[in-house]
């Protein structure tokens, strides 16, 4: 009975010992991900649905905006310099940034350059998502993921801020018509 009574207690001050040396090199593996994602820089793609005070929400993502961030516009073939004070809601914008996010809801990051996609392409999805914001008269729109372009056709995931409600919209480029979940009818554009 001595004998297990000396095994048991000898595990148990080996397992304490293990698991006193696990810790250490866990939370260094996990400081040593965050150094190196802190010096990766990464871009996001997405459209401006909010702008507050010194930042800009982009998908689910709200990047502080610094005076010294520089901001650009591309139309495909060339890049001009544009100041903070051209930025607008809807707007399709790549947004460069080091990691990591701020693990919050939505995400949090600081910009560190904006570039306005001005593209035909850009254009016409930043329109029709322009003319769906104003026409609802949405001030706290979070898009979730990237949104999904078929044929004419643009559709976002979405999260009302305000209501909280989440909801699928599909915007017709074209025309600005829209649906919102699986409504039959559609809702027009008034321009």
């Amino acid at each position: 009975m001595k004998k297990w009574g000396i095994l048991l207690a000898g595990m148990l001050v080996l397992s304490a010992c293990s698991d006193d040396e696990a810790k250490p090199a866990e939370t260094e593996t996990k400081e040593e991900n965050a150094a190196v994602q802190e010096q990766m820089e990464m871009t996001e793609s997405g459209f401006i649905t909010q702008i507050r005070n010194d930042k800009v929400l982009v998908n689910n993502i709200y990047f502080s905006v610094g005076e010294d961030v520089t901001v650009d516009s591309d139309d495909g073939s060339e890049t001009t310099d544009k100041v903070l004070s051209d930025i607008r809601t809807g707007m399709k914008v790549d947004i460069d940034y080091k990691g990591p996010l701020d693990q919050v809801f939505p995400l949090e990051a600081e910009a560190q350059g904006i570039t306005i996609l001005n593209d035909e392409e850009s254009v016409k999805q930043a329109e029709a998502l322009q003319a769906y914001i104003n026409k609802e008269q949405l001030a706290s729109l979070l898009i979730m993921g990237q949104p999904i372009v078929r044929n004419n056709e643009i559709g976002f995931l979405f999260n009302n801020m305000e209501s909280g409600e989440m909801q699928e919209v599909r915007i017709n480029m074209d025309t600005h018509e829209y649906t919102v979940g699986n409504e039959d009818t559609e809702k027009e554009d008034a321009s």
